[in-house]
Protein backbone atom coordinates (compact mmCIF):
# COMPACT_ATOMS: atom_id res chain seq x y z
CA UNK A 1 0.00 0.00 0.00
CA UNK A 2 0.58 3.40 -0.92
CA UNK A 3 1.93 5.55 2.40
CA UNK A 4 0.47 8.62 0.91
CA UNK A 5 -1.33 11.42 2.83
CA UNK A 6 -2.78 14.65 0.99
CA UNK A 7 -4.11 17.40 1.73
CA UNK A 8 -5.55 19.77 -0.40
CA UNK A 9 -4.38 23.64 -0.26
CA UNK A 10 -5.79 26.72 -0.70
CA UNK A 11 -5.83 26.05 -4.12
CA UNK A 12 -7.74 22.80 -5.49
CA UNK A 13 -5.81 22.58 -8.73
CA UNK A 14 -2.46 22.97 -6.39
CA UNK A 15 -3.04 20.31 -3.41
CA UNK A 16 0.31 19.13 -1.34
CA UNK A 17 1.17 15.28 -1.28
CA UNK A 18 2.15 14.33 1.76
CA UNK A 19 4.23 11.04 1.86
CA UNK A 20 5.06 9.57 5.57
CA UNK A 21 7.67 8.37 6.48
CA UNK A 22 8.93 5.75 9.67
CA UNK A 23 9.98 7.89 12.88
CA UNK A 24 7.33 10.59 12.22
CA UNK A 25 9.43 12.42 9.69
CA UNK A 26 7.70 13.36 6.26
CA UNK A 27 8.23 14.95 2.41
CA UNK A 28 5.33 17.51 1.36
CA UNK A 29 5.33 17.33 -2.71
CA UNK A 30 3.81 20.57 -3.87
CA UNK A 31 3.56 22.95 -7.09
CA UNK A 32 2.74 19.65 -9.73
CA UNK A 33 3.78 20.23 -13.11
CA UNK A 34 0.88 17.38 -14.44
CA UNK A 35 -2.43 18.81 -12.59
CA UNK A 36 -4.32 17.10 -14.41
CA UNK A 37 -3.19 13.55 -13.57
CA UNK A 38 -4.27 11.61 -10.42
CA UNK A 39 -2.68 12.63 -7.33
CA UNK A 40 0.27 9.73 -7.06
CA UNK A 41 0.98 9.93 -10.59
CA UNK A 42 2.40 13.81 -10.48
CA UNK A 43 5.61 15.06 -10.51
CA UNK A 44 6.62 18.11 -8.24
CA UNK A 45 8.48 21.31 -8.56
CA UNK A 46 8.76 21.72 -4.73
CA UNK A 47 9.41 19.28 -2.14
CA UNK A 48 10.22 20.25 1.47
CA UNK A 49 11.88 17.45 3.86
CA UNK A 50 9.96 17.40 7.93
CA UNK A 51 12.40 15.93 10.43
CA UNK A 52 10.79 13.83 13.36
CA UNK A 53 11.04 17.27 15.46
CA UNK A 54 10.05 19.64 13.50
CA UNK A 55 12.69 21.13 11.93
CA UNK A 56 12.18 21.30 7.92
CA UNK A 57 14.51 21.55 4.53
CA UNK A 58 13.84 22.33 1.08
CA UNK A 59 14.34 19.18 -0.84
CA UNK A 60 13.58 20.97 -3.95
CA UNK A 61 14.81 23.94 -4.91
CA UNK A 62 17.69 23.31 -2.92
CA UNK A 63 18.74 25.52 -0.10
CA UNK A 64 20.40 28.85 -1.81
CA UNK A 65 19.04 27.85 -5.61
CA UNK A 66 16.31 28.38 -7.56
CA UNK A 67 13.62 26.14 -9.65
CA UNK A 68 11.94 29.24 -11.42
CA UNK A 69 12.46 27.45 -14.82
CA UNK A 70 11.03 24.12 -13.82
CA UNK A 71 13.85 21.87 -15.58
CA UNK A 72 13.78 19.67 -12.25
CA UNK A 73 10.95 17.61 -10.94
CA UNK A 74 10.43 15.48 -7.87
CA UNK A 75 8.67 11.94 -9.41
CA UNK A 76 5.68 10.19 -7.47
CA UNK A 77 6.62 8.64 -4.14
CA UNK A 78 6.20 5.48 -3.31
CA UNK A 79 6.79 3.03 -0.22
CA UNK A 80 9.08 1.09 -2.24
CA UNK A 81 11.71 4.00 -1.80
CA UNK A 82 11.65 3.45 1.50
CA UNK A 83 14.05 0.76 3.69
CA UNK A 84 12.83 -2.76 5.01
CA UNK A 85 14.29 -1.16 8.09
CA UNK A 86 12.76 1.99 7.76
CA UNK A 87 16.00 3.79 8.37
CA UNK A 88 16.26 5.47 4.61
CA UNK A 89 14.42 6.85 2.00
CA UNK A 90 15.26 7.29 -1.75
CA UNK A 91 13.81 10.64 -3.32
CA UNK A 92 14.10 10.42 -7.24
CA UNK A 93 13.98 13.29 -9.68
CA UNK A 94 14.23 14.10 -13.51
CA UNK A 95 16.43 16.64 -14.59
CA UNK A 96 16.18 18.27 -18.35
CA UNK A 97 18.41 21.00 -19.92
CA UNK A 98 18.80 21.76 -23.39
CA UNK A 99 21.53 20.09 -25.71
CA UNK A 100 23.09 21.32 -28.68
CA UNK A 101 25.19 19.08 -30.78
CA UNK A 102 26.79 21.85 -32.81
CA UNK A 103 27.43 25.19 -34.07
CA UNK A 104 23.85 25.97 -36.28
CA UNK A 105 22.40 22.77 -34.94
CA UNK A 106 19.15 22.98 -33.37
CA UNK A 107 18.70 22.64 -29.48
CA UNK A 108 17.22 19.52 -27.85
CA UNK A 109 15.86 19.02 -24.52
CA UNK A 110 17.53 16.05 -22.73
CA UNK A 111 16.32 14.39 -19.52
CA UNK A 112 18.41 12.42 -16.92
CA UNK A 113 17.53 10.62 -13.80
CA UNK A 114 19.05 11.32 -10.25
CA UNK A 115 18.26 9.80 -7.04
CA UNK A 116 18.90 11.05 -3.64
CA UNK A 117 18.92 8.82 -0.54
CA UNK A 118 18.40 10.08 2.68
CA UNK A 119 19.00 9.13 6.14
CA UNK A 120 15.02 9.62 7.75
CA UNK A 121 16.03 10.21 11.23
CA UNK A 122 18.76 12.87 10.46
CA UNK A 123 17.57 14.33 7.03
CA UNK A 124 21.56 13.76 5.83
CA UNK A 125 21.65 13.18 2.05
CA UNK A 126 24.29 10.31 2.34
CA UNK A 127 24.42 10.28 -1.24
CA UNK A 128 23.36 11.79 -4.70
CA UNK A 129 23.58 9.52 -7.62
CA UNK A 130 22.41 9.04 -11.61
CA UNK A 131 21.94 6.51 -14.20
CA UNK A 132 21.68 2.36 -13.22
CA UNK A 133 21.99 2.63 -9.34
CA UNK A 134 19.13 5.05 -8.81
CA UNK A 135 17.21 1.39 -10.67
CA UNK A 136 18.84 -1.14 -8.18
CA UNK A 137 15.78 -1.17 -5.58
CA UNK A 138 15.80 -2.39 -1.94
CA UNK A 139 16.81 -6.06 -1.46
CA UNK A 140 13.69 -8.08 -0.02
CA UNK A 141 14.85 -9.78 3.27
CA UNK A 142 17.62 -7.34 3.92
CA UNK A 143 17.04 -4.13 6.33
CA UNK A 144 19.01 -1.88 4.16
CA UNK A 145 20.47 -3.20 1.14
CA UNK A 146 20.26 -1.40 -2.01
CA UNK A 147 21.45 -3.54 -4.92
CA UNK A 148 24.81 -5.11 -4.65
CA UNK A 149 27.16 -4.73 -1.61
CA UNK A 150 28.80 -2.05 -4.03
CA UNK A 151 26.12 0.38 -4.36
CA UNK A 152 24.99 -0.25 -1.06
CA UNK A 153 28.44 1.05 0.09
CA UNK A 154 28.41 4.29 -2.47
CA UNK A 155 24.71 4.94 -1.56
CA UNK A 156 24.88 4.59 2.51
CA UNK A 157 28.66 5.24 3.43
CA UNK A 158 31.55 5.66 1.76
CA UNK A 159 30.25 9.26 -0.21
CA UNK A 160 28.28 10.12 2.96
CA UNK A 161 29.40 13.63 3.99
CA UNK A 162 31.83 15.39 6.54
CA UNK A 163 33.31 18.23 7.24
CA UNK A 164 36.88 16.17 7.09
CA UNK A 165 36.18 14.98 3.83
CA UNK A 166 35.19 18.00 2.12
CA UNK A 167 38.30 20.12 3.65
CA UNK A 168 40.29 17.37 1.94
CA UNK A 169 38.63 17.77 -1.56
CA UNK A 170 39.64 21.69 -1.42
CA UNK A 171 43.04 21.00 0.00
CA UNK A 172 43.02 19.01 -2.85
CA UNK A 173 42.49 22.03 -5.31
CA UNK A 174 39.31 21.42 -6.29
CA UNK A 175 36.94 24.16 -6.62
CA UNK A 176 34.90 24.59 -3.28
CA UNK A 177 31.61 25.71 -5.40
CA UNK A 178 31.63 22.66 -7.25
CA UNK A 179 32.69 20.11 -3.73
CA UNK A 180 30.08 21.84 -1.61
CA UNK A 181 27.39 21.07 -3.84
CA UNK A 182 28.42 17.38 -4.77
CA UNK A 183 27.45 17.59 -0.86
CA UNK A 184 24.17 19.13 -1.49
CA UNK A 185 25.27 21.71 0.10
CA UNK A 186 26.30 23.23 3.05
CA UNK A 187 23.41 22.58 4.86
CA UNK A 188 22.98 19.12 4.44
CA UNK A 189 26.77 18.94 4.91
CA UNK A 190 25.99 20.31 8.39
CA UNK A 191 22.60 17.99 8.99
CA UNK A 192 25.58 14.92 8.06
CA UNK A 193 28.06 15.92 10.16
CA UNK A 194 27.22 18.25 12.78
CA UNK A 195 29.58 20.84 14.30
CA UNK A 196 31.26 19.74 17.38
CA UNK A 197 34.38 20.32 19.38
CA UNK A 198 36.29 18.05 17.03
CA UNK A 199 35.28 19.25 13.49
CA UNK A 200 34.99 23.56 14.36
CA UNK A 201 37.83 24.44 13.24
CA UNK A 202 37.73 22.23 9.84
CA UNK A 203 34.10 23.93 9.28
CA UNK A 204 35.92 27.60 9.87
CA UNK A 205 38.31 26.57 7.53
CA UNK A 206 35.59 25.48 5.11
CA UNK A 207 33.56 28.61 5.47
CA UNK A 208 36.57 30.47 4.86
CA UNK A 209 37.31 28.84 1.17
CA UNK A 210 33.98 29.25 0.57
CA UNK A 211 33.59 33.14 1.22
CA UNK A 212 37.25 32.95 -0.01
CA UNK A 213 35.56 31.30 -3.93
CA UNK A 214 32.31 33.60 -3.93
CA UNK A 215 30.05 30.98 -2.62
CA UNK A 216 28.54 33.69 0.06
CA UNK A 217 25.25 31.33 0.92
CA UNK A 218 27.44 28.02 1.80
CA UNK A 219 29.50 29.80 3.78
CA UNK A 220 27.01 32.08 5.74
CA UNK A 221 24.96 28.96 6.58
CA UNK A 222 28.05 26.99 8.28
CA UNK A 223 29.04 30.31 10.16
CA UNK A 224 25.52 30.75 11.69
CA UNK A 225 25.35 27.31 12.60
CA UNK A 226 29.13 27.13 14.54
CA UNK A 227 27.86 30.51 16.36
CA UNK A 228 24.95 28.66 17.45
CA UNK A 229 26.61 25.78 18.47
CA UNK A 230 26.81 25.98 22.71
CA UNK A 231 28.88 23.60 24.56
CA UNK A 232 29.02 23.07 28.71
CA UNK A 233 31.57 23.58 31.18
CA UNK A 234 32.93 19.61 30.17
CA UNK A 235 33.28 20.83 26.46
CA UNK A 236 30.96 18.66 25.07
CA UNK A 237 28.27 19.75 22.50
CA UNK A 238 24.97 20.49 23.92
CA UNK A 239 22.26 17.98 22.34
CA UNK A 240 19.72 19.00 20.26
CA UNK A 241 16.48 18.97 21.91
CA UNK A 242 14.32 15.66 20.82
CA UNK A 243 10.69 14.96 20.52
CA UNK A 244 9.26 13.17 23.27
CA UNK A 245 9.29 9.03 23.21
CA UNK A 246 6.37 7.31 20.78
CA UNK A 247 3.63 5.42 22.43
CA UNK A 248 2.87 1.86 22.07
CA UNK A 249 -0.61 0.32 21.97
CA UNK A 250 -2.73 -1.70 21.06
CA UNK A 251 -5.72 -2.27 18.84
CA UNK A 252 -8.40 -2.67 21.30
CA UNK A 253 -11.49 -3.32 19.05
CA UNK A 254 -12.67 -6.29 16.52
CA UNK A 255 -11.30 -4.45 13.63
CA UNK A 256 -9.92 -0.99 13.43
CA UNK A 257 -10.43 1.30 10.08
CA UNK A 258 -7.27 2.74 8.84
CA UNK A 259 -7.46 6.55 7.09
CA UNK A 260 -5.02 8.56 5.16
CA UNK A 261 -6.31 11.91 6.83
CA UNK A 262 -7.50 12.60 10.66
CA UNK A 263 -11.28 12.47 9.00
CA UNK A 264 -14.07 9.69 8.22
CA UNK A 265 -13.89 10.65 4.51
CA UNK A 266 -10.87 9.37 4.51
CA UNK A 267 -11.22 5.76 5.40
CA UNK A 268 -9.10 3.04 3.32
CA UNK A 269 -9.17 -0.53 2.78
CA UNK A 270 -6.32 -1.15 5.23
CA UNK A 271 -7.68 -2.20 8.90
CA UNK A 272 -6.01 -3.61 11.83
CA UNK A 273 -7.74 -6.44 14.30
CA UNK A 274 -7.74 -6.79 17.88
CA UNK A 275 -4.22 -6.43 19.75
CA UNK A 276 -2.27 -5.42 16.78
CA UNK A 277 0.66 -3.66 18.03
CA UNK A 278 1.40 -0.16 16.70
CA UNK A 279 3.38 2.74 17.76
CA UNK A 280 1.97 6.05 18.40
CA UNK A 281 3.69 8.94 16.71
CA UNK A 282 0.89 11.77 17.56
CA UNK A 283 -2.54 12.49 18.91
CA UNK A 284 -3.25 15.03 17.59
CA UNK A 285 -6.22 16.71 16.51
CA UNK A 286 -8.69 15.23 19.14
CA UNK A 287 -9.93 11.89 18.95
CA UNK A 288 -7.00 10.85 16.13
CA UNK A 289 -3.51 8.73 16.38
CA UNK A 290 -0.69 8.93 13.89
CA UNK A 291 0.44 5.36 13.53
CA UNK A 292 3.12 3.35 12.61
CA UNK A 293 2.95 -0.17 12.22
CA UNK A 294 5.32 -2.83 11.09
CA UNK A 295 4.17 -6.11 9.54
CA UNK A 296 5.27 -9.62 9.45
CA UNK A 297 7.68 -8.61 6.63
CA UNK A 298 8.87 -5.47 8.64
CA UNK A 299 7.34 -2.76 6.35
CA UNK A 300 5.80 0.11 7.79
CA UNK A 301 2.21 1.00 7.52
CA UNK A 302 1.52 5.00 8.77
CA UNK A 303 -1.92 5.69 8.60
CA UNK A 304 -4.83 7.71 10.71
CA UNK A 305 -6.54 5.69 13.30
CA UNK A 306 -9.37 6.60 15.70
CA UNK A 307 -8.39 6.94 19.26
CA UNK A 308 -11.07 4.96 21.16
CA UNK A 309 -10.01 2.43 19.21
CA UNK A 310 -6.31 1.75 20.69
CA UNK A 311 -5.08 1.80 24.36
CA UNK A 312 -2.01 2.91 24.71
CA UNK A 313 0.79 0.94 27.17
CA UNK A 314 1.61 2.44 30.30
Amino acid sequence: MTVLLANLAAAAQQPTLWFHLPGGAAIAYSNATNAQDPLPQRTWNRAVFYLPNGATFSLLPRAGESNEGGGTQMEPPSDDNISPSGQYVVVARDEQGAVSTGPGQPESVLGREYCSMIEIRTGCITADQTGEICRAGWRAGQPAQWGTDDQTDLMLKSDRPSASRQLGFINAGQPPKLTIRDDSGADNLLRCDPPSPGNREIYRKIATALDAAGVHYDARLISNSLSKTTSNPGGMPVPAPVESEHRTANVSVQKATLYTAPDDASASRAYLVRNDVITVLKQFPVGWAYADYVNASGKHLLRWIKADEIAIKP
